[in-house]
């Protein structure tokens, strides 16, 4: 009885001295600002969002009003937020992100969403100590959107063109928090920074969660904004016939490795008309639809478009998602080309229009 009694004390010891380990402060040398951590499994992270103002960079307040940023941090764009964490600290990496989550467990989300910080309708535990916060985003059209009910999460994982990896919690969201999404580099997103060395102005001296200092503010449903008159790219609906098609495959080397270099099959086309409509209705999320229709079959497949960008010689990069992976059509009217773009699946296929 006595060794069971033993055994006992020792697992509520350890449990005791775990908790007590658990959630900690760290100091920024750089501005002397303090900031919540927990340790989630082998990971320790800021349990708020990055409010680092670099000397160098693209950062923004919310709305432009500095009183957001000692409630949500700073919205860096991606060059930024993977420089501005302090020594000792990173950027996570999609695997970084992923690590946590699977960590975390099944049901992630409201695990890691802060208690009164989001509209009522959202579940929120917080069980795991992250504490993430709805501090919005400012998109790639200058807009300030979605506080009260979303937030995101650079990684420091680059995905393609002007992309990069992020995260994102909130009802947009749904639970996929865990997977990544390619967006804009030049979008502003909050920091969270996860600890790659042991530091001295680190302490963990506490049982308990501490207060993070979160001011609960009135939930705001967001409001979708409008483009301006002088935007680059303009609304319309536009109808190509195709002429001909080419399939085209990257090639490997003999260790299986990818070259760069494509190998293009024609392939007898098929009366496909394309039709691009570019609404512009949310920079964020829907911008275009394009629509590619068989006139013989009568097969119909639409994509639609998260992104439409200009490049430098008047191109449309038109981007979007097939089930988490980031793929591209690019318009070019000069060469009278569509190419459609994976960039994971490393093909591309072209269609040559009148």
């Amino acid at each position: 009885m006595k060794k069971i009694t033993t055994s006992l004390f020792s697992v509520f010891v350890f449990t005791l001295s775990f908790h007590a380990q658990q959630f900690g402060r760290f100091t920024d040398n750089r501005d002397g600002k303090t900031y919540a951590t927990v340790r989630i499994g082998n990971q320790t992270w800021m349990a708020q969002n990055l409010a680092f103002r670099p000397q160098s960079g693209q950062y923004f307040q919310y709305n432009n009003d500095p009183s957001n940023v000692s409630v949500y941090g700073y919205l860096y764009d991606w060059n930024t937020a993977c420089n501005v964490c302090p020594s000792g600290w990173k950027l996570p990496s999609n695997a970084d992100w992923l690590e946590l989550t699977n960590t975390v467990g099944s049901d992630f989300k409201p695990k890691l969403m802060k208690n009164n910080a989001w509209s009522p309708d959202e579940p929120t535990s917080n069980s795991s100590g992250f504490s993430g916060i709805p501090g919005g985003m400012r998109d790639q059209a200058g807009n300030f959107r979605y506080m009260g009910s979303g937030a995101y999460f650079w990684t420091s994982s680059f995905s393609h063109q002007a992309f990069a990896f992020a995260r994102e919690l909130g009802k947009n969201a749904g639970n996929w928090a865990s997977h990544e999404f390619g967006t804009n580099q030049f979008i502003g997103m909050s920091v969270r920074c996860l600890q790659t060395t042991n530091s001295s102005n680190q302490s963990y001296n506490q049982k308990e969660q501490p207060d993070d200092e979160y001011t609960e503010r009135e939930f705001q449903e967001p409001t979708t904004p409008s483009y301006s008159e002088n935007h680059p790219i303009k609304k319309g609906v536009t109808v190509y016939t195709v002429g001909r098609t080419q399939t085209c495959n990257e090639k490997q080397d003999l260790y299986w490795n990818y070259t760069g270099e494509y190998v293009c099959k024609p392939v007898v086309s098929q009366s496909i008309k394309l039709t691009i409509d570019i609404h512009l209705n949310d920079p964020m999320y829907d911008e275009a639809l394009i629509t590619i229709s068989n006139l013989k079959t009568k097969e119909v497949e639409e994509y639609e478009i998260e992104h439409v960008e200009k490049g430098e010689n008047g191109e449309l990069y038109f981007n979007f998602s097939v089930v988490n992976q980031p793929h591209q059509f690019i318009l070019n009217t000069t060469k009278k080309t569509l190419v459609w773009y994976s960039e994971w699946g490393h093909w591309q296929e072209k269609y040559y229009f009148n």
